[in-house]
């Protein structure tokens, strides 16, 4: 008979998804992840199967957690460069970005979850920018603007530096009629 769950799974995979954030996967240990979750190996396994697989439900947690911007069109895509910027609070970078530098090292679901979730991200800054003619590449800058942002904050770049690049990308894309955010 199997044993009960003695776990609460979100709280696990919250703990999870801090971990491999601030290690990123490939230094994050089965150790590391039972010793954040507060449980024991076996009841690891039991859960998910491996850390490959706890790494994929912790990026869907992830994805699931995140502020959304509450705007639609170029001011949505500046709130989100706000939120990239405002970096207190929480690990450096972002989860995904992490994961992807280190794509080499995850399985093939896992790869294939990192890179269609980042893939979400252009596509976000498409449909808030599809009525201009140069909208796709507007959206992929925009994308590679925010993976950058997120690889400097995780190197230590002060947040006045990623206010600079994240105001200089929105105003290359025409988005500048909106309020300067002070850092």
């Amino acid at each position: 008979m199997a044993r009960r769950r003695e776990f609460d799974m979100t709280e696990a995979l919250d703990a999870a998804v801090e971990v491999f954030w601030r290690l990123g996967p490939e230094g994050t240990s089965v150790r590391a992840l039972c010793d954040a979750m507060g449980i024991q190996p076996g009841s690891f396994y039991a859960a998910f199967g491996d850390k490959d697989a706890c790494f994929r439900r912790a990026v869907g947690r992830y994805i699931e957690t995140r502020p959304r911007p509450t705007r639609r069109g170029p001011a949505a895509i500046a709130e989100w460069l706000d939120a990239v910027v405002d970096i207190e609070g929480r690990p450096p970078g972002c989860l995904l970005v992490v994961a992807a530098v280190e794509r080499a090292h995850l399985d093939p679901l896992g790869q294939a979850t990192v890179t269609a979730a980042l893939q979400a991200v252009e596509d976000f800054f498409w449909r808030c920018l599809e009525q201009r003619p140069r909208a796709r590449e507007d959206a992929a800058l925009l994308a590679a603007t925010v993976a950058g942002l997120h690889v400097m904050a995780r190197s230590g770049a002060p947040q006045k530096r990623l206010r600079l690049v994240a105001d200089h990308a929105l105003a290359s894309v025409g988005i500048v009629d909106r309020p300067v955010k002070k850092s």
